[in-house]
């Protein structure tokens, strides 16, 4: 049997490796120092465009808060404008005001200094028959009352009987005159008692009776339809039950004949007591001056009419 043997060596790839080791020592140099270059570069790149963006960043901030300034600044002007103007209108109301106000105060004074002249010379007047009375009456009266003392004659013997007939006569002239007073005041005061009495007594509440009321008619706009209605004004009732029967009789008797009512312009003296007693009216309400003024020029610019009558309409026969 044949017998192989085999020698192997390696000495020469060992002498090759030991001569490849410094170049890739070489290239692995190269390679980590490249490494670091990129890595380098990298990061470079990499602050600068960091540096870039912040820089682009506060740019686009700094613009943006420019602007708000800006249009801040641009309304705030605006509004500064728009309070001066206001304060110089302001100004201007006030003064206005203390102007109005100077004059009301200036008519006012006016006005209570004539109304304490008014009740001054009132009072006066008031006092007027308490002076004459003082001056006059208590003369009189306390020559009366001497007059009505008793007296005693002191005469001749002569004279007496006709001195006690003439005193005598004196008093019963005095005393004709009081009873004659005296019954005059009993007669008033029992003719107004029987007037208290009729005019309270209930006795006749049962019977029937016809009474004459006046009322009023309106003829105005209602605010709320803006047609043409009627409105009515009576006296107050002393009762209840009556005003319901008023109101039933003028809706029945007068209501129906309202359509044919004609109307005509009023005559200069009932215009003028219908003006007269509007003004009574106006100067005795408690409204301000600018309000009562225009009521007067409402009532000065209207044209009041009165009712001349109701139309007769003929009927067809059916």
């Amino acid at each position: 049997m044949a017998n192989f043997s085999f020698t192997v060596d390696t000495q020469e790839m060992a002498d090759g490796l030991y001569s490849v080791a410094p170049h890739v020592d070489g290239a692995t140099g190269a390679i980590v120092s490249m490494q670091t270059a990129v890595i380098m570069a990298e990061r470079h790149a990499a602050e600068e465009i960091c540096s870039n963006v912040n820089r682009g960043f506060f740019s686009l901030i700094r613009s943006q808060i420019s602007q708000k300034i800006a249009i801040c600044r641009s309304q705030v002007e605006a509004r500064l404008l728009e309070l001066r103007d206001q304060s110089q209108k302001l100004l201007g109301v006030k003064a206005t005001m203390q102007r109005d106000f100077q004059m009301i105060a200036v008519r006012y004074t006016k006005l209570f200094r004539s109304l304490d002249n008014a009740l001054l010379s009132r009072i006066r007047e008031l006092d007027v028959k308490l002076v004459d009375l003082v001056h006059k009456d208590v003369v009189r009266v306390d020559s009366r009352t001497r007059a009505l003392q008793a007296s005693v004659p002191v005469h001749q013997m002569e004279s007496v009987a006709s001195s006690q007939r003439i005193a005598a006569s004196g008093t019963r002239e005095r005393a004709s005159t009081a009873i004659k007073a005296m019954s005059r005041f009993i007669q008033e005061s029992n003719q107004q008692d029987r007037l208290a009495s009729s005019i309270l007594s209930f006795e006749n509440a049962d019977t029937d009776s016809t009474m004459l009321l006046p009322f009023a008619l309106v003829e105005c706009d209602s605010l709320q339809t803006r047609q043409r209605q009627w409105q009515y004004h009576t006296p107050p009732p002393p009762v209840p039950e009556v005003a319901q029967q008023i109101k039933g009789a003028i809706e029945r008797g007068v209501f129906p004949a309202l359509p044919r009512v004609d109307w005509r312009q009023q005559q200069a003296r009932e215009r003028d007591n219908v003006a007269r007693y509007l003004h009574l009216i106006v100067d005795q309400s408690k409204l301000n001056e600018r309000v009562r003024a225009h009521v007067i020029r409402m009532l000065t610019a209207a044209q009041p009419q009165a009712i001349a009558g109701v139309r007769h309409e003929q009927h067809p026969a059916l």
